[in-house]
């Protein structure tokens, strides 16, 4: 297993070595220096996809916050409020009333991932999001003892997960 050292490490070179070669191309195509000039900003844009950490991140996590999920999707806030009322992205709400976004729901690009909002709409219609969240994440007898995440990303058919999902909103339901 990797220490979070050895991950910050790693995550360094790799930072350093991409903005050495923004800071190359953008020398190389006469850039002036004006437009890497709010250092912060840009600093804050970088570190915007850093997950962040919670108590729930054992279970359901890690996960990204609204401040974090804005500057990577460079919208506003009404716009991911939208996505939570809609059911098109997979958050929680902790106690303090902060909305979290669990980590394993996006794709690199920062689109969500489309099989995970059709099961998450199904279990939402018969769930709270917590429990909708650790449904997603807890092994599955009707998935060969997967979890949903891992049964989708190892390229399991969504429909087998909508299936369980079904089954089990229409017991909670009972």
């Amino acid at each position: 297993m990797t220490s979070l050292v050895e991950q910050e490490r790693k995550l360094m070179e790799e930072l350093s070595q991409r903005v050495h070669r923004t800071f190359a191309a953008a020398a190389a195509a006469g850039v002036p220096t004006d437009a890497f000039a709010d250092v912060q900003a840009i600093a804050d844009a970088m570190s915007a996809a850093l997950p962040t950490h919670h108590v729930y991140d054992q279970v359901v996590g890690p996960f990204y916050d609204t401040a974090g999920l804005t500057r990577w999707w460079k919208v506003s806030r009404q716009a991911v409020s939208k996505k939570v009322a809609t059911n098109a992205v997979i958050a929680c709400r902790l106690e303090e009333g902060q909305w979290v976004y669990p980590v394993w729901q996006f794709t690199r690009s920062g689109t969500v991932r489309p099989d995970l909002v059709q099961v998450w709409r199904v279990l939402r219609s018969g769930a709270d999001p917590w429990t909708g969240a650790m449904w997603l994440r807890a092994p599955q007898d009707a998935l060969a003892g997967k979890s949903a995440v891992q049964w989708l990303t190892d390229n399991g058919s969504v429909d087998t997960v909508l299936t369980a999902a079904r089954a089990d909103v229409q017991r909670w339901a009972a």
